[in-house]
């Protein structure tokens, strides 16, 4: 009698372990699948952005700078850049790491402010990405731990 128990309860605690299993894998297919669709929907998301607009070149940022005229303090505005590759304005052919766009609410600070405000958007939303498909490879590779 205690035998055909204990082989019931064998049975029992097996089946429990295929089922735990299964839904482990599952749950892993599951996880991976939202991963993915999330990445997909921020990708979406970038190609939204670009199509707004014209976007910043990559490690640019908008500057303010101080002149002195006579008596008065004027402020202007320029887009920065890490590596010159902006065309100068006296030789299109030399390259410089700064565009002049004027004073605050010219057009062209309006139009830069824009550019870099797609480009942090993208760079954002990238490096959620990145961050997503390590998430996923970690699934996966088995990397992550429970």
């Amino acid at each position: 009698m205690y035998a055909n128990i204990k082989r019931g309860c064998l049975l029992q605690l097996r089946l429990m372990s295929s089922r735990s299993e299964l839904k482990t894998s599952q749950d892993v297919h599951l996880r991976a699948k939202q991963i993915k669709s999330l990445i997909r929907s921020l990708k979406q998301k970038i190609k939204k952005i670009e199509r707004e607009g014209e976007v910043a070149p990559a490690n640019c940022h908008i500057i303010r700078y101080q002149v002195n005229g006579k008596g008065t303090i004027y402020w202007y505005y320029k887009l920065q850049a890490a590596e010159s590759i902006f065309p100068m304005a006296t030789n299109n052919e030399k390259k410089t790491k700064y565009k002049y766009l004027g004073r605050a609410g010219s057009s062209a600070h309006i139009d830069a402010v824009e550019k870099l405000t797609r480009r942090n958007l993208i760079d954002e939303l990238e490096r959620v990405i990145q961050s997503l498909t390590e998430s996923y490879l970690d699934i996966y590779i088995g990397t992550e731990t429970e």
